[in-house]
C-alpha cells in the first residue's frame, strides 16, 4: 500500500513537468496503472496468507490437535473427578512436565491457564 502511494506521488510529480502531449498521456496512464497494480498484488498476497492460515487451521483440526485459541476440551466427568479448589470447575488428569514434580500425576483445572487450580492425584 505504501509502495502504491509513493509511486502515485512520484508519477504525479513527473506529470507536472513540461513534456510533449504523448509523453504526458503515457505518464498519466502509468500514474494510475502502477499504483493500481501494487494494490492488486497486495490484496492477492493478503488473500493467499488468509487461505494458508485457514488451511493450517483445518489441518490442525483434522489431526485432532488443539488450536492455540481453541476452548479447552471438557473432561468426561465421573464420580472421581474432584472440583477445582480455586474456581470450583471441573478438572482433568494431567502429567506434570519439568520441575520437581516431573512425571507425577495431577489434576489441573479445565480453565487453565486462566485458573491455576490443581491438586495431586490421590
Amino acid at each position: 500500500m505504501a509502495l502504491a502511494l509513493a509511486t502515485y506521488v512520484v508519477l504525479e510529480q513527473l506529470a507536472e513537468l513540461p513534456t510533449s502531449a504523448l509523453a504526458q498521456g503515457v505518464i498519466n496512464v502509468v500514474a494510475v496503472l502502477v499504483p493500481l497494480l501494487c494494490l492488486v498484488c497486495a490484496a492477492r498476497s493478503a488473500w493467499r496468507q488468509r487461505m494458508a492460515a485457514l488451511a493450517w487451521q483445518s489441518t490442525m483440526a483434522s489431526d485432532g490437535a488443539a488450536l492455540p485459541h481453541a476452548a479447552p476440551a471438557q473432561p468426561d466427568f465421573e464420580d472421581t473427578v474432584p472440583p477445582c479448589p480455586v474456581c470450583n470447575s471441573g478438572m482433568v488428569r494431567r502429567t506434570a512436565r519439568g520441575g520437581a514434580d516431573d512425571g507425577k500425576e495431577l489434576w489441573r483445572c479445565v480453565n487453565h491457564p486462566v485458573c491455576e487450580g490443581w491438586r495431586e492425584v490421590e
